[in-house]
């Protein structure tokens, strides 16, 4: 992949750029199977899921810099007055809404936030994309003192990017590092937009976490469901950490007998979850509960699949999965580091197969898929 912005020292994000793809990959794949060695019985690594180098990114998210009169949307860290809205990472039609952004700013005359003096409303602008060039727009705002003049000129944006299908303000009013705050106001459309993944439709909401790489997340959840496709019709399969549902609906599809539960904390993405479930027509059915709580609480089932946040599973779910006697677990990784800490709270249960993941193409970013099979009786 070639990137102007890379090239002129304005953009640092994609950290290995300079290395041909294929060393990237091979190279994130031995630090993987090098760290997960001590917990693998033999060579249980398949071969790397790797997917499109450029326009793959599920979501764009800029900080808005410069005026309200000449707006930059630029990265984080990045080169000051660098607007990286083409991004070559992003999908097609993405910068064209990007753009039209920019002019919405202008006609609306929303101040971007300047951190340095705290001053200023519109923080981040962030896109969601479909594979179908649908796309979901946030504007993530100080407060709601532009509100007005924002959909005073939201029609002209409208008219003018007829891809998007829906339109929100996420109000952040502290001064923090996160990218977004905790209230979102519906401006304009639909609650959600489809993403086509694998062998399904999630429903991706604002605030719900999407996969990075939709392409990659598809063939990651084929992964997984393909691993318990042997059990039994009647298995009783846990999905913890589900999000929007990839895991728990592509097992629902290739077992359609099995008892399929998703346990996810957002109750948005649970909404999405069980709205995709309802179009594909499968049983699976998802509950909003701490995923922790609810196992132990709640019995031992035949397989559980698990993907956590990048902490890992920590010290009380690890116990859990390793005292409860659960023959298969399948372990999806944003952070081989912590899967290895939790591998070792987990000593019955080992690595058969693996692959690494390419979430993050250009980064040092590493992601794993490992099926355990447990060895000994607990």
């Amino acid at each position: 992949m070639r990137c102007s912005h890379y090239e002129a020292g304005e953009c640092r994000s994609c950290t290995l750029l300079d290395l041909p793809r294929a060393r990237q990959v091979q190279d994130g794949g031995a630090r993987v199977r090098d760290l997960l060695a001590p917990f693998a019985d033999g060579d249980v690594w398949g071969p790397p899921i790797v997917g499109a180098e450029s326009g793959f990114r599920a979501r764009g998210k800029m900080a808005v810099g410069g005026t309200a009169q000449d707006p930059v949307l630029t990265l984080p860290g990045q080169k000051e007055g660098a607007d990286l809205s083409d991004c070559p990472l992003y999908p097609a039609g993405v910068e064209e809404v990007l753009q039209g952004v920019r002019a919405l700013i202008r006609r609306a005359q929303v101040p971007p936030y300047d951190v340095a003096r705290r001053r200023g409303e519109i923080k981040n602008v962030l896109v969601t994309a479909s594979p179908d060039r649908e796309h979901l727009l946030r504007l993530v705002l100080r407060s709601e003192a532009s509100l007005e003049r924002i959909r005073e000129h939201l029609p002209a944006f409208l008219d003018a990017h007829r891809s998007v299908v829906s339109v929100s303000a996420n109000l952040h009013p502290e001064h923090t590092t996160a990218v977004e705050g905790a209230r979102e106001i519906p401006l304009w459309g639909a609650s959600s937009v489809a993403v086509r993944t694998g062998d399904v439709v999630l429903h991706a909401r604002p605030r719900s976490f999407l996969q990075t790489h939709t392409e990659v997340a598809g063939e990651l959840y084929r992964q997984g469901a393909a691993w318990l496709a042997d059990l039994a019709p009647a298995a009783r399969i846990w999905d913890l950490y589900c999000g929007l549902g990839g895991f728990a609906l592509h097992v629902a599809r290739a077992l359609p007998q099995a008892e399929v539960t998703g346990v996810e904390v957002s109750a948005k993405a649970i909404d999405g979850a069980r709205e995709a479930a309802t179009e594909l027509g499968v049983a699976a059915r998802f509950l909003v509960a701490d995923a922790t709580q609810w196992a132990i609480e709640e019995g031992v089932p035949d397989a559980v699949v698990v993907n956590p946040p990048r902490r890992g599973l920590g010290p009380r779910l690890s116990a859990w999965l390793e005292d409860s006697g659960v023959p298969d677990v399948v372990y999806s990784s944003c952070n081989p580091t912590t899967l290895a800490a939790d591998l070792a709270a987990m000593p019955s249960l080992r690595i058969t197969a693996g692959r690494y993941v390419d979430m993050f193409p250009h980064t040092a970013h590493a992601e794993a898929i490992v099926r355990l099979r447990r060895r000994s009786a607990p």
